[in-house]
């Protein structure tokens, strides 16, 4: 084996890379566009967990894109949702930003849906085509009062309930309280305290001295869910 095929090796490069350095601005266009391909900036998060009514993006960075085109495509029926900035799905909560200059290109869905958990790629036109997979899991925010279900409390006594969060990738601002399927207005009857805590995904309801005119449904929901 000839020893100094690695130093002929290394010289080419060094040619190539000077030859591309000292291109005209056209030139060097040209070069990057049909010389250099295109790859996939892989530190970008793959899997994303959303709430089901808060907007999801998804960013795909590719580098050294020149004149080709991304597209996102969705895995399960291969259906084409944009190319470019371009929008090619009748479903409007599906969109495309980019940032001229920018590597990033960025899938939004607005107001997803359960129905929308699944793989999407991020497309690049190379011949062959390459392309990257991306995962979102759409959750419904759901909340559960612990305890039994009916609960009998002597008149004048206090009523202590405790709201957990469930299935919610992360805590909510706050839990609404809701009695008869209204939100239960604190101002209205005095004694009434609320404590969440964030870190655990917890709210619990003390209505002090309760009445008669207490008893009923209580049911209560995290903010996040949509309600």
């Amino acid at each position: 084996m000839n020893a100094n095929l690695p130093l002929i090796a290394a010289f080419i490069n060094f040619i190539v890379i000077c030859v591309a350095d000292t291109l005209s601005p056209e030139m060097q266009m040209y070069w990057e566009n049909h010389m250099v391909q295109p790859y996939f900036d892989n530190t970008t998060k793959r899997e994303v967990t959303a709430i089901a009514g808060q907007t999801c993006q998804l960013h795909c960075r590719v580098k050294s894109l020149g004149d080709r085109a991304v597209s996102w495509i969705r895995k399960r029926d291969l259906h084409i949702l944009t190319v470019g900035i371009l929008t090619y799905t009748n479903d409007q909560r599906f969109q495309s930003l980019h940032t001229d200059g920018s590597d990033e290109w960025t899938l939004r869905i607005t107001s997803p849906q359960a129905r929308d958990s699944g793989v999407y790629e991020c497309q690049v036109s190379t011949e062959p085509k390459i392309s990257q997979a991306f995962r979102v899991n759409v959750v419904v925010s759901k909340a559960n009062i612990l305890g039994n279900s009916e609960l009998f409390v002597k008149s004048g006594s206090d009523i202590n309930l405790t709201c957990e969060a469930l299935q919610s990738p992360q805590p909510p601002s706050f839990i609404y309280w809701y009695k008869g399927g209204r939100v239960i207005n604190y101002s209205q009857r005095g004694g009434i305290s609320v404590l969440t805590e964030q870190q655990t995904r917890t709210s619990r309801l003390v209505i002090s001295r309760a009445s008669p005119s207490d008893s009923g449904n209580y049911t209560c929901a995290p903010s996040n869910s949509g309600k």
